[in-house]
């Protein structure tokens, strides 16, 4: 059991290292008592404006990736009034718009980069509904408003061309396997060729029996983190398909190849949270045993709330050289690249918001202050909440709790 809660412990960690801020010499999330009796967490937009109005306002905008629904709502709303918002979220490769003026080698190594994703929202959309689908208007016809918008913007090759689509279910004695292939028909738009005007296809196949069961989609950690918690996951509840919401983030081939170079272990924490690892696994069965019990619910919800607070006084991240270097502090440059590109390119703008998880927010902040930018005052907004009641424990056993998991956070997270 003592090994199943270290894993439970290590996996929450690593939820709130990309959850948390790094120390900042102002937080970007608190945890406080109300005269009521609530223990709540608070998220911080700190707005940055530049002197004499030369630049837009820049509002940084700490996300959380669980919360309380109610925060999610109010967090769309304001977002939703800015002129455009830069989010957070590692994108799968092939989603970027296509630079038009590449060569036509760089556009086949685009092309299929777009083809690959398109196989895999195949995919997904066969888990969904039983089949694959017929041809791409039914594929952008998914029910996750999300997969449409993302259809819309890959379903062209690095020449303009619409992918061709090509679906066939074959049957083999008692086995039948199902398929859809997407091409492109290369630089010179012909079928055949050599080169660069070779026909470039990926195909996403299935192979079933009769009375097979459906597949599920398997969920990561921090979805099961969230059903635990009784809270919502944010790429739930926010709708980041609206204009001028923008994916300003890595994708995950330049994230994996700059992980890679600190070693294996600097890949696991993708794994963790996709669910892949030995680690999650287990947190992942205790987690559905928590999500059975409103008092243990309440209980680990309380739990990580101090945890993200007690991550923001740690130099945890000064210890993780990987995730300083790359989750951190390399994604805080594509973003600001973005924020540099967007003010160049809409002088018109007034406000910019820029939505990422708190541990990037100190390093973001330095990063305005180096363009001159000052901060004019900040607004908090309630996250997570639990009455200590909800526990099931008295005050007393409350507090004791709380002072034994900090200091067994502690002693996970080296202090």
């Amino acid at each position: 059991m003592r090994t199943t809660m270290h894993m439970l412990l290590r996996s929450f960690i690593a939820v709130a290292i990309l959850c948390a801020s790094a120390a900042a010499s102002e937080p970007y999330s608190r945890v406080v008592e109300k005269e009521s009796g609530d223990i709540v967490l608070e998220m911080c937009t700190r707005t940055f404006v530049h002197p004499w109005g030369e630049n837009p306002s820049v509002h940084l905008v700490s996300a959380i990736h669980i919360a309380d629904q109610p925060y999610y709502a109010s967090m769309q709303a304001q977002l939703n009034a800015y002129d455009t918002v830069l989010f957070e979220g590692v994108k799968p490769a092939g989603l970027d718009p296509i630079d038009p003026d590449l060569d036509d080698e760089a556009k086949v190594e685009a092309t299929q980069d777009r083809l690959k994703l398109l196989t895999d929202i195949a995919q997904r959309y066969r888990i969904t509904h039983g089949e694959f689908p017929q041809n791409m208007e039914s594929l952008r016809k998914a029910d996750d408003p999300r997969i449409a918008a993302i259809v819309d913007s890959i379903k062209h090759d690095a020449w303009g061309r619409v992918f061709a689509t090509e679906h066939a279910v074959n049957i083999t004695d008692d086995q039948k396997r199902s398929q859809v292939t997407f091409t492109s028909y290369g630089a010179d738009q012909q079928r055949g060729g050599e080169g660069v005007n070779a026909d470039i296809s990926e195909t996403a196949k299935h192979e079933f029996n009769d009375g097979d069961k459906p597949e599920k989609t398997p969920e990561g950690i921090q979805t099961q983190l969230a059903n635990a918690l009784r809270v919502s996951f944010q790429l739930d509840e926010m709708d980041t398909t609206n204009p001028g919401w923008i994916n300003a983030d890595m994708d995950i081939n330049q994230l994996q190849h700059a992980l890679s170079e600190y070693g294996d272990d600097s890949l696991a924490i993708l794994d963790m949270l996709e669910g892949e690892s030995f680690s999650a696994k287990i947190a992942g069965f205790v987690l559905g045993f928590v999500a059975r019990s409103p008092q243990l619910s309440s209980m680990m919800k309380l739990v990580m709330m101090d945890m993200l607070a007690l991550v923001e006084t740690t130099n945890i991240m000064e210890q993780q050289e990987a995730m300083q270097a790359v989750i951190v502090d390399g994604r805080n440059d594509v973003v600001i690249e973005y924020l540099k590109d967007t003010i160049a390119k809409h002088p018109n703008y007034a406000d910019i918001a820029i939505f990422y998880g708190a541990g990037h927010m100190p390093g973001l902040e330095e990063a305005l202050v180096e363009m001159g930018y000052e901060p004019a005052g900040d607004t908090w907004a309630q996250a997570m909440t639990v009455n200590p009641k909800d526990t099931g424990l008295n005050e007393g056993q409350v507090k004791m709790m709380r002072n034994m998991i900090k200091s067994s956070l502690e002693q996970q997270m080296g202090r």
